[in-house]
């Protein structure tokens, strides 16, 4: 399918063109808090269709460094759901506009440094607030992880682990998985296999051919804390 937005977005191409296919991702995260139509659609139609892979980087950062400075001024007023509401989306734009850049590329870097960074800004402020975890896995690659603790808990709660593979990141899950988590009184812990750089290193361990021993690290870990009901453990992934 080709898609094609006029006047609005530009976004265009041919089948399985990856900005296209971005684009629709983008919009499809909005029913989860993770963009807002109108942003997406500002975004894309100052895109210059000569210069795709630049201009797609540059404006989405735009728009993710407004959502992240909208966030910053609204927690310094006090609005914290405010603030995590742009927090979240600044997450995915930042995501979004890495998506032709190579995983070496300094720009790919420093945008994925702002987006955990909004990332733990968010969880900070979550009631029980989230915490970022490291567990072991590889020699000298860890895992690591988004711990958001069930609400009002009382005793220990199952958990649902989201497991992102090398083409998803952890931060997803937060606006994707993490309300109706909370919502249904469970634990989420968000992992991926990238651990926490830009994912480069990643590179000398996604052709191991024991990359689910990753998961029974993750279990492992569970188990080791005292808030956590080990034998109410779901994973998706």
């Amino acid at each position: 399918m080709t898609v094609h937005f006029y006047p609005i977005g530009q976004v265009q191409g041919p089948d399985g063109d990856e900005f296209s296919i971005e684009f629709l991702r983008l919009l499809g995260a909005a029913q989860e808090g993770g963009s807002m139509v109108s942003e997406c659609f500002l975004a894309s139609s100052r895109i210059d269709q000569n210069d795709r892979p630049n201009s797609w980087y540059r404006e989405w950062t735009a728009i993710a460094d407004l959502s992240n400075e909208r966030g910053t001024a609204a927690f310094a007023r006090g609005h914290v759901l405010t603030a995590q509401s742009n927090w979240l989306r600044a997450i995915n734009y930042y995501l979004a506009s890495t998506v032709a850049l190579d995983a070496a590329d300094k720009k790919r870097q420093d945008a994925l440094g702002a987006m955990r960074a909004c990332a733990r800004r968010y969880i900070a402020h979550l009631a029980p607030a989230g915490e970022v975890v490291e567990i072991p896995w590889l020699e000298g690659h860890a895992l690591e992880g988004y711990f958001l603790p069930a609400p009002n808990p009382s005793g220990r709660t199952p958990v649902v682990v989201c497991m992102g593979d090398p083409g998803h990141r952890k931060e997803e899950y937060l606006f994707k998985v993490a309300r109706y988590a909370r919502e249904r009184g469970m634990s989420l812990l968000a992992v991926d296999l990238l651990g926490s750089g830009s994912g480069a290193e990643f590179d000398k361990v996604v052709g191991r051919p024991d990359l689910e021993t990753s998961i029974g690290c993750v279990r492992d870990y569970l188990t080791t804390r005292d808030d956590v009901d080990e034998r109410r453990i779901a994973i998706l992934g």
